[in-house]
């Protein structure tokens, strides 16, 4: 059990790099961008296009198997932590099966999506280019599918007690949840 969750971690961390990755490239391109229209009056071609139909979809859901991972997403604690510790751990439990399956909906319909963009070989106009992003549509089911894999992880973990392998939280974050 605890190997599986190494695995998992791994495959985050993983996700996490590509996102960081796209983060810097993000950053470099719209920079040239930016340079080349404004001092050589050259600007870089589909550069809306790629940020915002490759980068930030990147970004956003490679990245939310992280988030769960770490237990990072947002949730609000003031009347459960009034309860004993069964009955919190069975809430727990109910809100992370009610997460796979919102995300379970999330990663049937993104895979949807993007057979249909497939299929189609999904282009963007900008300028008088058309740039294919029928690629970036599958970002969101295979974002999503780890994060139910986490999240699938985690009810596994608390239900049985096994020791997690998990990266639950970053050492220097641990203060914001405290």
């Amino acid at each position: 059990m605890f190997l599986i969750g190494r695995a998992l971690s791994y495959l985050v961390k993983s996700a996490s790099l590509v996102g960081t990755i796209c983060v810097v490239l993000m950053m470099l391109h719209v920079t040239a961008d930016v340079v080349g229209r404004y001092l050589f009056n050259a600007p870089l071609p589909g550069t809306i296009v790629v940020v915002a139909n490759y980068y930030m979809i990147i970004i956003v859901f490679i990245a939310i198997g992280v988030a769960e991972e770490q237990r990072s997403h947002i949730s609000v604690d003031v009347f459960t932590d009034l309860l004993p510790e069964r009955p919190r751990n069975m809430l727990s439990v109910f809100a992370t099966l009610l997460t796979i399956a919102v995300t379970a909906v999330l990663m049937v319909g993104g895979w949807t999506e993007a057979m249909k963009k497939t299929r189609m070989v999904a282009t963007k106009e900008q300028g008088s280019q058309l740039f294919e992003v029928w690629q970036s549509y599958w970002f969101v089911p295979v974002g999503a599918a780890l994060m139910i894999a986490v999240a699938a992880y985690h009810v596994i973990v608390m239900v049985t007690g096994a020791r997690s392998g998990l990266s639950d939280t970053v050492p220097e974050a641990k203060f914001i949840n405290d």
